[in-house]
């Protein structure tokens, strides 16, 4: 008895240690945790459906819409909805689309999106498939038809190198803090400005809250956050001058495909070009065009991987590369006068002296060391003529006598690197574009950190060439017309930008693009004598012809022509000019690839894009074939 006794109390306390357990969670629950799960319970009730923002619009210097936005009817499939037809059902879409059935299931393995989000696989389609999607669901089942905003392109294949496109972001870019708060399914900036300027043209998404049962069924709206678009991008980038840059690069090229190469006979390739147009005092870039183009359009209505090779390969000049600032080239006698520059501020020459000009030049008077002269003998000159007639020998003798004064100088002085560098050689310009080239500059110091290419250093010879623009020298034709621009400025080299402010819709600024220059260790005499000396190629110069009834006498031109000779290739043809040339307000740069002589090819498209800056009747045109 107990027994039995001690039990039913042993029992009694644990049936009162139970309740007073779960009274006591109870009371946690409903009063200390209350807020918590009210929280919670309102959570999983509550859906949030993102809409996304409008982009922001590109526009010119005039507020011409370069890039803007318009809708498009989409076609999107979820494969994890496909079902167990999903052959089918690809089937089906393939012939409503007219679309191959290959191209559909390769569009549906783009990498960039992930396997559980909505691909899209057609764009811009007639409201005719979104009925017949709707109205046969059945057949569909994966698949819809959404309306949603894409770029536009007012003025079709215009600028498109530095307006650049949007895609659907990567699982690489969703891992950048730049994306940190972006989505899976969201569409960014890929390349050019649309890269560059992304933050400001993206916008903020809008928020629509939803009240749904256990179910998901949605029971009401209790409230929405409206999106808000992006910022406008107002360029320095005037539309009319893109343009006649752009036909005048490519007619150019046309015209000197009918051209024959002066060594062998054979027509120029003329395969690829690029024009810069800048404003000297402040870096703005006017125009900037590279050839061959393409249509962004390819890029909103979405491409195939075979399709972007296609379109996009070398076979077909890589059009896909701007080569204005991305693709380095010898700039051959154009370099010649920042080496006279060099030569006055070193002592290496002076203004008043005069200078053999032989057919060859000897170093040392070796007769195995001989450079020859592009034109025959012609006489002395001073440094000045040297420039307008392109005079090589002349120059041969500056870049020997500064190997000379380097190499019995402190060691590591590198004088005509030195002297150089200023202008901008051998580094990027910091445009506002997410990639750029930086080109060479060579010298002893180059030499001995790249032992493969200059395997018993830095010779006499490579002095000798590099004062003529060639040996390893290569600049980029905005990187040139940087250069040039602080021969024109006076002093100062500025950084070139395409971008001049961010705007709200309504016009409110919100960043401006502040003009950065430092001046160059060059004085203004010094300046001033080399843009007199250029002023006299267009004159009785090398590019005299091009510029045969240019109104000089109103509008002068200083310019230089170059011819670089690429192994394996056609020389490359350029052509620098600034006008009006004793204030400068223009710097143009033209360069053909494969393109001959500068003064035949790349000074003719220079001359013609200034008679556009200058609202010119044209005068003695450049006749071409369409391309």
């Amino acid at each position: 008895m107990d027994r039995t006794s001690g039990r039913l109390r042993i029992l009694a306390l644990l049936v009162i240690l139970m309740f007073i357990g779960l009274t006591t969670r109870l009371w946690f629950l409903q009063v200390l945790a209350a807020d918590k799960y009210k929280d919670k319970q309102v959570t999983n009730r509550t859906r949030t459906v993102l809409t996304p923002a409008l982009r922001g619009n590109i526009l010119d210097s005039h507020g011409k819409p370069l890039v803007k936005n318009r809708l498009s009817l989409q076609v999107q499939v979820n494969q994890q909805d496909l079902g167990a037809n999903s052959a089918a059902v690809l089937t089906r879409l393939s012939k409503l689309l007219m679309i191959k059935l290959s191209t559909l299931e390769s569009r549906l393995k783009d990498p960039r999106y992930y396997a559980y989000a909505p691909i899209p696989v057609a764009f811009d389609v007639p409201k005719q498939v979104s009925w017949y999607v709707t109205e046969h669901a059945q057949q569909f089942p994966g698949v819809r038809v959404v309306e949603a905003p894409v770029r536009d392109y007012p003025d079709g294949d215009l600028a498109a190198h530095i307006l650049g496109n949007v895609g659907p972001i990567t699982a690489d870019e969703t891992k950048e803090p730049l994306f940190a708060s972006y989505g899976q399914n969201d569409v960014v900036g890929q390349t050019g400005l649309e890269r560059q300027y992304e933050r400001y043209l993206q916008g903020t998404k809008g928020k629509s809250f939803y009240l749904v049962n256990a179910a998901g069924k949605q029971i009401r709206t209790i409230g929405s956050e409206a999106p808000q678009p992006g910022d406008n991008v107002v360029l320095s980038i005037d539309a009319r001058i893109q343009r006649i840059a752009e036909q005048q690069l490519l007619s150019g090229i046309m015209r000197a495909r009918g051209q024959a190469d002066s060594t062998t006979g054979q027509s120029l390739v003329a395969n690829a070009g690029a024009a810069v147009v800048m404003d000297p005092k402040t870096g703005a870039v006017i125009a900037l065009a590279s050839w061959p183009t393409f249509d962004p359009q390819w890029f909103v209505q979405g491409m195939t991987t075979a399709q972007y090779k296609a379109r996009f390969n070398s076979s077909d000049g890589q059009p896909a590369l701007n080569r204005a600032e991305f693709q380095v080239y010898a700039p051959g006698s154009s370099f010649k006068p920042f080496v006279a520059l060099s030569a006055l501020r070193s002592g290496v020459a002076n203004e008043q002296s005069s200078y053999p000009c032989p057919s060859v030049y000897y170093y040392r008077l070796d007769p195995n060391h001989a450079f020859n002269n592009f034109e025959s003998s012609s006489g002395y000159m001073d440094l000045a003529s040297a420039l307008r007639v392109s005079c090589d020998t002349v120059f041969y003798k500056l870049g020997a006598d500064f190997y000379d004064k380097s190499a019995g100088s402190a060691k590591g002085t590198d004088l005509l690197t030195n002297d150089l560098l200023p202008f901008g050689f051998g580094s990027q310009t910091g445009i506002d574009l997410p990639v750029e080239a930086g080109g060479t500059l060579p010298g002893f110091d180059y030499a001995l950190q790249h032992k493969s290419v200059y395997p018993f250093g830095w010779l006499p010879g490579n002095s000798i060439l590099t004062a003529i623009g060639q040996d390893s020298v290569t600049v980029t034709p905005l990187q040139l017309a940087t250069a040039y621009s602080s021969i024109a400025n006076g002093g100062k080299l500025c950084r070139p930008h395409l971008a001049d402010h961010v705007e709200t819709p309504d016009g409110k600024t919100v960043k401006t693009i502040e003009p950065k220059c430092h001046p160059i260790p060059y004085t203004p005499q010094q300046l001033r004598f080399i843009r007199s000396a250029l002023s006299g190629v267009p004159v009785s110069g090398t590019a005299r012809t091009a510029f045969l009834q240019f109104p000089l006498s109103s509008i002068p031109v200083a310019g230089k022509t170059g011819t670089a000779q690429r192994q394996g290739f056609q020389d490359t043809a350029w052509f620098a000019g600034m006008a009006p040339a004793g204030n400068p307000k223009y710097v143009v740069v033209a360069m053909v690839e494969q393109g001959g002589f500068g003064g035949v090819t790349a000074a003719p498209i220079v001359r013609h894009i200034m008679e556009g800056l200058f609202h010119l009747p044209q005068t003695n045109p450049i006749k071409a074939t369409a391309p």
